[in-house]
């Protein structure tokens, strides 16, 4: 019986300092953006997202996410042209796909030209698809404020998205970037 009660003491104080290693972030949307930039014939644009869910937790320490989610709705990508929003959420199809997300499968380091570099590695969920990449992340720290920046490269045709074009000539490329800067305070 005291072996028993010894191993659940023991498993129980290894959890708890596995669970105090890691620190939740708030983000705050004010002092954040994710913002998608897209290459047309016609000129290129941009989309921000204006609202989004993200929940993030990692070690105060190394500054590393070990969980990252974030979710959103098309709906809330705003490109600044009414017109052009509304034919994107057509081509997005957001009657049978109205949201998109990203889950944060690992972090991990890689030597760059002998730098060494932070990538995420997660699934991204568009249209219905979920899809694997990899990408560099930077995070900062000042005071209780946290800062973790990236930029992913994606091609919408990976998601069965067809290419747009305009008027046969008129074409939007299907590669876009995603970029982000997401700030907020540990916990």
């Amino acid at each position: 019986m005291n072996k028993l009660l010894s191993a659940a003491t023991g498993l129980l104080l290894l959890l708890q300092a596995s669970a105090s290693s890691a620190a939740s972030f708030t983000v705050d949307k004010k002092q954040s953006h994710i913002t998608v930039y897209a290459k047309a014939t016609g000129g290129d644009f941009k989309g921000y997202l204006t609202n989004y869910t993200a929940t993030i937790t990692g070690d105060p320490t190394t500054l590393k996410p070990s969980s990252a989610s974030i979710t959103w709705k098309f709906a809330d990508l705003d490109t600044k042209k009414k017109k052009r929003n509304v034919k994107m959420l057509s081509w997005l199809d957001t009657g049978k796909h109205p949201g998109g997300s990203f889950k944060l499968s690992r972090v991990f380091d890689k030597k760059v030209v002998g730098k060494t570099q932070t990538y995420a590695l997660g699934n991204l969920t568009i249209h219905g698809v979920s899809k694997q990449i990899v990408f560099p992340i930077n995070a900062t720290r000042e005071g209780n404020s946290l800062t973790i920046t990236g930029q992913a490269v994606i091609d919408t045709t990976d998601f069965n998205l067809p290419i747009i074009r305009m008027a046969l000539i008129a074409t939007v490329k299907p590669k876009l970037t995603i970029d982000f800067s997401l700030t907020g305070t540990g916990k």
